[in-house]
């Protein structure tokens, strides 16, 4: 589930909180969403299949999940390749996800 290395193609999916926003990543233990972590550089979590998104809501809303979300508040929607650079731009810090290893 890691963000998908090559940030610049086309295609995948996102998840996206009715209030949070849209689905991060998560580090430390914590999920972040944009804009709500206030945490914009890390740029959006890309899924490469509607499955493997919809497989992470499934999970987020089971009793796996520490802290259980409301199903009805998660939505799964094409990614935001837009959205990403635009993220990427404006606060151009480097990303851990982003690193190549």
């Amino acid at each position: 589930m890691a963000l998908e290395r090559s940030s610049h193609v086309p295609g995948g999916f996102q998840v996206r909180h009715r209030v949070l926003g849209i689905y991060q990543g998560s580090a430390i233990d914590l999920a972040f969403w944009h804009p709500s972590s206030n945490m914009p550089e890390y740029g959006l979590c890309r899924f490469s299949t509607e499955d493997k998104a919809q497989a992470f809501v499934d999970f987020l809303c089971s009793a796996m999940c520490t802290e259980p979300l409301d199903r009805n508040d998660l939505t799964v929607e094409p990614y935001d390749l837009t959205k990403h650079e635009q993220l990427v731009t404006e606060y151009p810090l480097p990303s851990a996800w982003e690193s190549p290893l």
